[in-house]
Formats: C-alpha cells, structure tokens, sequence
C-alpha cells in the first residue's frame, strides 16, 4: 500500500475546504450538507470523513487556515523595518475581498459564533491572535518614533481589524464597491493625511 504523504494530507484538505467554502457560500452553513461538499470536491463520503468526521470541524478548519494567512502576511509586515512598508503589506489583505464568496463566508462564521460556542472560542482566539500580532507591530512603530506613544497598540490593533471586518460585511453585499478608494482612504487616516483642519482644543 503507498505511503501517504504530508503533501497529499493538505492537498486533499485544502481541496475540501475550498469546496466547502463554494458550498457554503451558495447556500450557507445550514442548508449544505456533507453530501453536498462530497460532490463539489469530487469525492466520496468515505473520503470526506476520513479527513474532517463532521461540518463543525470543517469549519473550524477554515477559521484556523484563515488565522495562517493572515499570519502570513502579519510575519512579512514585521520584517519591514519601515512602519509604512509595513502597513502597505498589511493593507494588502483587502485584496482577498474581491472573494466575494470568502466574504459571504466569514459572514456566515460570524453568525454561527452567536449559536455555537466552539465556533464562537475559536474566532475569538482567531481574533485576538491577529490583534496582538499587530499590536506588536503598532508598539514597535512607537519604539521608532512614527506613531504616538500615548495611544494604546491593542486598541489600534482593534479598530484597524474591525475596518476590515467592516468591508468584509459591505464587500459580501455589493461586490462593486472600490477597494483600491476603501484602502486609500484608511492609509491617509493611520498616516495622518487624513485631517487639515486645526487641531481641536487640548488635542495639540
């Protein structure tokens, strides 16, 4: 019998996850059954359950293979030892919304959070992984003097996660929306060519 590779293990889950994910942004979480993965991916019940045995884990697989990208692209923005290279690298996860289907997917994550809490925990993990990844980034920005000390990294990190989720939702609605003006815009607010006008009264 030939050995099965590591190589083989994650081709054949990734081929299923991504099935799923077609599946589940067709139809959502609750309507696709595991039949229905089986015949997006090609493959037999057999198969299928020999790598996830029920659709919670298939989904927790997705959150957990959506942390690794984001991760990905989090590792790359701490090499840059230049805070705007740095943001420019993480700005390029907007360019994974023209997914229109991914989107409707992570909406669906988002509210099958509210009735299972083992989908719930895992994206709160997922969620505060990210954001104390790119807290770290934020304070190593304020070590070299290009963003003010005084405001706190963890609440950067979260306002600059929910822009995110925010296009996400909008993204999954109206697929036309211009990503490349959406980010344009964010980068002139966290590089300060946003506001003109005078400074408000003790904010100097």
């Amino acid at each position: 019998m030939p050995k099965v590779t590591e190589a083989h293990v994650e081709a054949r889950r990734q081929q299923i996850l991504e099935a799923a994910i077609c599946c589940f942004g067709r139809q959502g979480f609750h309507k696709t059954t595991m039949q229905d993965i089986c015949t997006e991916a090609a493959l037999s019940p057999g198969a299928l359950y020999h790598y996830f045995p029920s659709k919670e884990e298939i989904i927790e697989a997705m959150v957990a293979e959506r942390r690794r990208q984001g991760f990905v692209r989090i590792e790359e923005a701490r090499r840059h030892s230049s805070t705007a290279d740095a943001f420019r690298t993480l700005s390029g996860a907007f360019d994974d919304l023209d997914d229109i289907a991914g989107c409707a997917v992570d909406v669906e994550l988002w509210g099958e959070a509210f009735r299972n809490p083992r989908i719930a925990a895992s994206l709160r993990s997922d969620i505060s992984a990210v954001c104390n990844a790119f807290a770290e980034i934020i304070g190593g920005a304020q070590d070299r003097g290009d963003i003010n000390p005084e405001i706190d990294p963890h609440s950067v990190a979260r306002i600059t996660l929910s822009l995110f989720h925010g296009m996400v939702i909008q993204k999954s609605l109206d697929p036309s929306i211009d990503l490349k003006g959406y980010v344009e815009a964010i980068n002139a607010m966290l590089t300060g060519r946003f506001w003109l006008g005078p400074a408000e009264e003790g904010d100097a």
